[in-house]
């Protein structure tokens, strides 16, 4: 009876289903069987985290939640539990977890934690020189420092107190406001944790903590939270990415043109969305995953498939954290239906779509009215999209590493196809994409006539120094091209 009320339960959530690949033997049937007739989740579960984990719950094994009989995950390492889980079969939000952890757990089993990023050796120097070390030597070592182990034992005020480490730190963050900001540089001195550092630090300059009462445990609960949800291995798309992007965001939307009209909830919705808009991300494309037949197409459908999941991440790490809870219903709504909104925009697929609707207001015989609501929405998922490609953008030796990384990330999943037999995607194959000509072409097409929109709807100094960036790095990978491979059928953008 219970397996009855539980597949009827799934089939009201799936009456608007489009088309998505569901593989032939998944985890997912190992679950549940009333799942094989299941085509997707239209209104998937939100992850819903809203009740304290009893130690009894914690201590259990990892098949103690199954949906019953005997599991076959037995041997796997428990899982990390984000919450106390339903046992009810009818709970689909229990079954989505469930079925998450699983496939979390068996990415992890072979995970090898890598290094932190390398600091160029000229620049590391030169930073040290201005720095004070600590009693125990100098807090610019590969592993944590005895300072920064000491105050993440303490409390929150004497983590985020003055000493030694945060000295450094505060010193770059001065320059937050800056396009030439290296976020490689401050992931380094954060040992790490440069989205920590940098989110603590944006909600107290815009006075977000104040506005709406934030609790700062609950904060810094969150930020941690989303920062170890970034794929350490991942080359191009980690918790580094998410800081850049999320720094990018805060200098488009503070041009006074369009901070005069942001709203306290609309600032908080653009960090938040920035920091999770690529949450657990699984250093792949949506092409892969569907051609693999993983289980995030089954959930997802093939439409914005990884955005979607990160919106899904992002609920969850929120809920938990009881960031919002003491906001209404109506205003945390709000706020997290703004923050979906921003980050499916940034679905690479729809680029076309916006830059077209984009340019016929910048065209249009009236401009662009910022205290419509619907039109200022349209303007910030304009600049969150900018800002998560906008390493064009930046000076010649930070995008130039961002597009080595980019492109190897691109590579390694090429290798992956190549070994399971699949047909490579495009840019991803490591023995025809020239990368001078990739990154050229998509400077030229992509980026540039974004930023070039973009310039002319905000008519500012910044947006002038990106345009002229995207140009002179251009320049740069265009010259990288040697006449012999220009004529090449190598795949460009």
């Amino acid at each position: 009876r219970k397996l009855l009320i539980f597949g009827n339960s799934l089939s009201n959530m799936a009456t608007a289903a489009t088309s998505c690949y569901i593989p032939s033997t998944s985890l997912l049937d190992s679950f549940h069987p009333a799942l094989k007739d299941l085509d997707m989740l239209n209104e998937l579960p939100r992850l819903p985290i809203d009740q304290t984990v009893p130690s009894y719950v914690l201590s259990r094994r990892r098949h103690a939640i199954s949906s019953g009989g005997e599991s076959p995950y037995r041997s796997r390492p428990r899982m990390k539990r984000r919450g106390a889980i339903s046992y009810d079969q009818t709970d689909a939000c229990a079954l989505y977890i469930r079925y998450l952890g699983e496939a979390l757990a068996q990415r992890e089993k072979d995970i090898k934690q890598p290094q932190l990023p390398e600091l160029p050796v000229d620049e590391f120097n030169s930073l040290s020189m201005n720095i004070k070390r600590g009693r125990r030597g100098s807090i610019h070592s590969v592993n944590p420092s005895v300072n920064f182990k000491r105050q993440r034992k303490g409390s929150i005020v004497e983590f985020m107190g003055v000493d030694d480490h945060t000295i450094a730190i505060k010193d770059r963050l001065k320059n937050v406001d800056s396009w030439d900001f290296d976020m490689f540089t401050f992931s380094r001195i954060t040992e790490g944790r440069p989205l920590l550092h940098l989110g603590l630090n944006l909600f107290q300059k815009h006075g977000l903590l104040d506005h709406f009462k934030l609790d700062i445990l609950k904060l810094h609960k969150f930020l941690s939270q989303v920062e170890s949800s970034y794929h350490l291995d991942n080359l191009y798309h980690n918790s580094i990415h998410a800081a850049d992007v999320t720094q990018a965001l805060q200098c488009l939307i503070s041009d006074p043109i369009i901070y005069t009209y942001l709203t306290p909830i609309e600032i908080l919705s653009c960090l938040l969305a920035a920091m999770c808009h690529d949450l657990d991300h699984p250093g792949v494309n949506q092409t892969y995953l569907v051609n693999t037949s993983s289980y995030l197409a089954t959930i997802h459908g093939t439409h914005s498939l990884l955005e979607r999941h990160h919106c899904h991440t992002a609920r969850a790490i929120i809920r938990e954290s009881q960031l919002l809870d003491h906001f209404s219903d109506a205003d945390r709504e709000e706020i997290v239906g703004l923050i979906e909104d921003l980050i499916l925009s940034t679905d690479v697929c729809r680029h076309k779509h916006f830059m077209q609707q984009f340019e016929e207001m910048l065209v249009s015989d009236r401009c662009i009215d910022l205290t419509n609501p619907v039109e200022r929405h349209f303007v910030l998922m304009m600049a969150i999209k900018a800002a998560d490609i906008s390493n064009p953008t930046r000076p010649l030796h930070i995008s130039r590493r961002w597009s080595m990384k980019i492109m190897e990330e691109f590579f390694l999943q090429g290798d992956k196809e190549r070994r399971l037999n699949l047909p490579i995607s495009y840019l991803c194959d490591r023995q025809t994409t020239l990368i001078p000509k990739a990154q050229s072409g998509f400077f030229e097409f992509v980026a540039l006539p974004l930023f070039k929109a973009w310039s002319q709807f905000v008519r500012s100094p910044l947006s002038v120094q990106l345009c002229r960036n995207v140009i002179n790095n251009k320049e740069y990978w265009d010259d990288q091209i040697s006449p012999s491979t220009s004529d090449s059928d190598g795949e460009t953008c």
